[in-house]
């Protein structure tokens, strides 16, 4: 460190450093590409003047134009966080922050944000919840429908580029940190992935999923303070690590949480992004996306690991890391475990029963996604999913293409090793057949789980409803219609359809459908 930084360092580790009223205290944090200054209730983050391989801070008007655009992405997702950017000053008393001296730098100037109230230490104190994870997936698909689209970074060449890239920045530590074994088991798998599903990329692509996403979605980055949650730390030195498929950032939350042994709520938050963003297409890219991810993060403890200027006992924790994630990528490329893994539910019944809420009690006990029938409609019609559909997507034909979307997407997840929920009333006995053929089809176990509830508090249920958007709109004038359509269910065995009465707690009713799965 040159004598100029030190001074820097020095100067601004003094409370009168900084904007009345001055803190009781400042703390510096170091870390490869940042100083970070921590007082009381602000934090003041300059870029350190290094040049490396996927970024340059060497120059001042570099330094200010980073922490600008640091501000405008972070802004998306954290917007009473970062206050802005803070210039630097040299004065008579030194570097300052205060309105005195020469402007030498910037930084930016940050709310500070308790420990506590991240993922990573609720997960480690045992209060992050699948309703947590829930939140995390509305606010990264409101992200993901507005931020600016980068189809270029999408392309097969580019994600295969970055993959085999990898592959040869972790080489040399094939035998060492990583057994040989699982490097070319890992690099084979997932550049025979891209080659073996070409169309499944290009299709991200068309679809419009290669987003300006955040890069870097860590635990430690996401935070719960009341309201949505504050997610941090968007990578703003390279497009190229913030551009790409919506499921590839999504998959770096997942596999944080499978790393840290919760796949219970890394299933969970995959199935409510893809409800949330409509995108069940996912699952077609998605275990490419998690080894991509756990070797990503493997490579970066490995260097961090090897660096000389690390700690001996934070490098052995590196390198324990390494070797753990470089297992995890591994892991991804079988077929995902568990009795639930070859399971498709149908969910149906009456309008009112309470098939969603069963549905999706079900999801989040069994980890597995809902493909709901009232929002693949309305995504159909292009309205939003508490909006009232216009009549003509209940029209037949309508109809008959929304159920196809609706098998269309749980064929997507089922091909990807997982079970699926189906969500509908399903009160046609062709589409029940269909629902089992798709199971069979897949080599899955099948059961229809039909909803009922007494007329009264159905009636009930369908009055408080109407009184709130919701995401059905179905009304009470239905019911007779509806009860008249229902063809009674004779086509399927025994096995294959249970009936359960709506009136109990939800919980009790997803432990009685457990305790017949044996799940």
């Amino acid at each position: 460190m040159s004598h100029a930084h030190a001074r820097l360092l020095a100067d601004l580790l003094r409370p009168g450093a900084y904007p009345p009223p001055a803190p009781s205290q400042v703390e510096l944090v170091t870390t490869h590409i940042s100083w970070v200054f921590l007082t009381d209730r602000e934090a003041w983050k300059l870029k350190r003047p290094v040049r490396l391989a996927f970024l340059d801070y060497t120059t001042p008007e570099r330094r200010r134009h980073f922490c600008e655009e640091e501000v405008r992405l972070n802004r998306r997702l954290a917007p009473d966080v970062y206050r802005g950017v803070a210039p630097v000053r040299l004065g008579p008393s030194g570097h300052t922050f205060r309105d005195e001296g020469q402007v030498v730098d910037h930084a930016v100037r940050m709310r500070r944000l308790a420990p506590e109230t991240s993922a990573e230490a609720r997960l480690a104190a045992g209060t992050l919840g699948h309703d947590d994870l829930g939140a995390v997936a509305t606010r990264l698909a409101g992200l993901y429908a507005t931020a600016v689209a980068a189809p270029a970074y999408g392309a097969l060449e580019v994600v295969r580029r970055n993959a085999a890239e990898n592959f040869e920045e972790t080489r040399p530590a094939r035998g060492h940190l990583v057994p040989a074994a699982t490097f070319d088991a890992v690099e084979a798998w997932q550049l025979g992935f891209l080659a073996a599903h070409p169309a499944r990329f290009t299709a991200r692509v068309a679809q419009g999923r290669i987003r300006e996403g955040h890069g870097d979605l860590r635990l430690e980055h996401v935070h719960f303070e009341g309201g949505p949650p504050s997610i941090i730390d968007c990578i703003e030195f390279s497009e190229r690590f913030r551009m790409g498929d919506a499921a590839a950032d999504a998959g770096f939350l997942a596999m944080e949480l499978d790393a840290r042994e919760r796949p219970d709520l890394a299933a969970s938050f995959l199935a409510r992004f893809a409800r949330e963003s409509n995108d069940y297409d996912l699952y077609g890219v998605i275990d490419f996306y998690l080894s991509y991810r756990a070797w990503v993060r493997a490579k970066v403890a490995a260097l961090l690991a090897g660096d000389p200027s690390t700690p001996p006992d934070k490098a052995a924790r590196k390198v324990a890391e390494a070797r753990r994630l470089f297992a995890l990528a591994e892991r991804y490329g079988r077929p995902p475990p568990g009795p639930t893994a070859r399971l498709l539910l149908a969910v149906g019944g009456l309008i009112g029963t309470g098939k969603t809420a069963l549905a999706e009690g079900l999801g989040q006990a069994l980890g597995l996604p809902v493909v709901e029938a009232d929002r693949t409609r309305k995504w159909l019609a292009g309205v939003a999913p508490t909006d009232r559909a216009p009549a003509r997507a209940y029209e037949p034909a309508f109809s008959a293409r929304t159920f196809e979307e609706l098998f269309r997407r749980a064929a997507v997840v089922l091909e990807s090793g997982r079970g699926v929920i189906l969500d509908a009333t399903f009160r046609g006995r062709d589409l029940r057949r269909r629902a089992r053929d798709l199971a069979h089809r897949h080599g899955c176990r099948f059961l229809f789980i039909e909803t009922t509830l007494d007329e009264a508090r159905l009636r009930e249920r369908l009055r408080r409803r109407a009184l709130a958007p919701a995401v059905s709109d179905a009304t009470e004038a239905l019911l007779p219609r509806m009860r008249a359509e229902f063809e009674p269910v004779l086509e399927l065995s025994p096995a294959e359809h249970l009936v359960v009465r709506t009136s109990e707690p939800v919980a009790d009713l997803v432990a009685a459908v457990r305790r017949v799965l044996g799940v």
